[in-house]
């Protein structure tokens, strides 16, 4: 992989280096946030679908805004009820709104955009309205066109080897974590170090990635292609973005492993042969109730693997 020997995805594998030019556009993020905060924003509001949006709702889940900073809005969902709550919930003269998306011709973030820019345009004025938007997408798309044809405040343009549920170290994940106050230096640190704990040059019994991924492949192999995923409390929302990047990259053609997270823990006796449970705990957290409930799967022989966190920015992980 680190090779990127497999030709049929070779074009795909740009989340493995991405971390170099997201801690080069560091600055620049985070000079945006600054202007945010100090402008006065009070929301922000991403638009995407799928994968490029999964990653910041955990994000938004996990952190939360740090204090003086907007307060973030995943809008995902073309429900109409809900689009108009967000509406509701915030003063368009007062909002950012980040367009998302990779082909940057995606029906439902466009029509977000369209939906939100009148809002904004009735707020702020016609020519005022393009401060309050900026566009992530991939270069030369139509959505880069567009944002600078309406005179977008920026354009982000992704790299473009990178598919969506692979992008939460991107800029489609990355260009919201200053402006709702996260430490980006540090969350690009923790996945750098990730990074270098998984290179070829470690050892395989010593490699995170390469072992989870091993132990996940071999019981899905021999049956066991059910994988239950266990968080500590707080980091609960990080199976929205696992579960769709398990199924749906691995599930093709019949073949891979289903993901189930959320899922309450039932007694042992629930759970046949076809399962594997993964713990992601996280230190200091409110964990008795979970380490409770996988200490009985596990003592019922049912293949347990934990993987403990020092804190919420830890990416890395102890096996054990």
């Amino acid at each position: 992989m680190w090779k990127r020997d497999p030709t049929e995805i070779s074009n795909r594998l740009g989340w493995l280096m991405v971390t170099d030019v997201m801690l080069e556009q560091a600055p620049v993020m985070q000079s945006l946030a600054r202007e945010v905060r100090d402008g006065g924003y009070r929301h922000v509001v991403l638009m995407g679908m799928g994968g490029g949006s999964l990653g910041p709702e955990v994000l938004r889940q996990t952190f939360g805004s740090a204090p003086g900073y907007p307060e973030l809005i995943v809008l995902d969902s073309t429900v109409p009820a809900w689009v108009q709550s967000v509406a509701d919930a915030i003063c368009p003269d007062c909002t950012l709104s980040l367009v998302s998306s990779k082909s940057g011709s995606t029906t439902d973030p466009n029509m977000f955009y369209v939906y939100f820019r009148d809002l904004v345009e009735r707020a702020a004025g016609k020519d005022g309205a393009g401060r309050h938007l900026i566009a992530i997408t991939n270069a030369r798309t139509p959505l880069d066109k567009l944002a600078v044809e309406q005179g977008f405040r920026h354009v982000f343009a992704n790299p473009t080897e990178i598919g969506g549920r692979y992008s939460v170290l991107s800029y489609f994940g990355l260009v919201l974590a200053p402006l709702i106050g996260l430490d980006l230096d540090r969350l690009i640190g923790r996945a750098d170090r990730m990074r270098e704990e998984s290179a070829p040059a470690v050892s395989a019994h010593e490699n995170p990635g390469g072992w989870l991924g091993e132990v996940m492949g071999v019981l899905a192999q021999r049956g066991r292609d059910k994988l239950t995923l266990v968080t500590s409390p707080s980091i609960s929302s990080f199976g929205l973005w696992v579960e769709q990047l398990i199924a749906e990259s691995t599930g093709k053609e019949g073949m891979g492993i289903v993901s189930v997270a959320g899922e309450p823990l039932g007694a042992p006796n629930y759970y046949g042969d076809d399962r594997v449970f993964v713990y992601l705990r996280l230190y200091g957290g409110d964990n008795d109730e979970s380490d409770k409930a996988v200490g009985a799967v596990q003592v019922s022989g049912q293949p347990v693997v934990r993987l403990d966190l020092r804190d919420v920015y830890d990416i890395g992980a102890e096996f054990f």
